[in-house]
């Protein structure tokens, strides 16, 4: 079973665009996505900054630990 990060429920719930957030966290939008989708992994130093413009803890983002297989 796949497990998606919850990055965009938590974003979106902060009426955040996915285009504001890849702003603040200095990446490319598509990348984001992909985040939020589950393809990629999000590094570490990435999820704390996440966390903190979003107002949670890194365990509340719902990110999959690097050792977890992700599916294309």
């Amino acid at each position: 079973m796949e497990q998606r990060p919850l990055i965009r429920h938590l974003r979106r719930a902060r009426t955040l665009r996915q285009e504001d957030l890849a702003h603040l966290l200095e990446v490319s939008q598509q990348t984001l996505s992909k985040y939020e989708s589950g393809l990629l992994h999000v590094p570490p130093d990435l999820q704390i900054r996440i966390a903190a413009i979003l107002g949670v803890t890194v365990d509340a983002l719902g990110v999959p630990s690097e050792d977890t297989e992700v599916s294309a």
